[in-house]
């Protein structure tokens, strides 16, 4: 299982939180390409094993991004809290 960095993310202005990301994106394409993948592409990554996903502060702090289902079903993508409460994914930049 390769371990990834999420750098930026897509995401639904003023959307509620489980549905506001809806692609994460890194450098972990071929040759170190940015590469962008849906948020359906990236749970089902997580939940088969195939990568996990992190986002690291400028600290160097990383946050295990992890699968969650809300109470109407939906599953989405937040992240472990490390040091806050706050999800590190929604404090990433717009991907290109």
């Amino acid at each position: 299982m390769a371990k990834r960095q999420v750098t930026c993310v897509k995401s639904k202005t003023g959307a509620p939180r489980h549905e506001y990301i809806t692609h994460i994106g890194g450098t972990w394409g071929y040759n170190g390409a940015k590469e962008i993948i849906t948020e359906a592409q990236a749970i089902s990554d997580i939940n088969y094993s195939i990568h996990s996903y992190f986002v690291k502060d400028s600290k160097g702090d990383e946050a295990i991004v992890k699968v969650v289902t809300h109470s109407n079903g939906k599953k989405f993508l937040t992240t472990n809290p490390d040091y806050t409460t706050n999800d590190n994914l929604s404090k990433l930049n717009e991907c290109s």
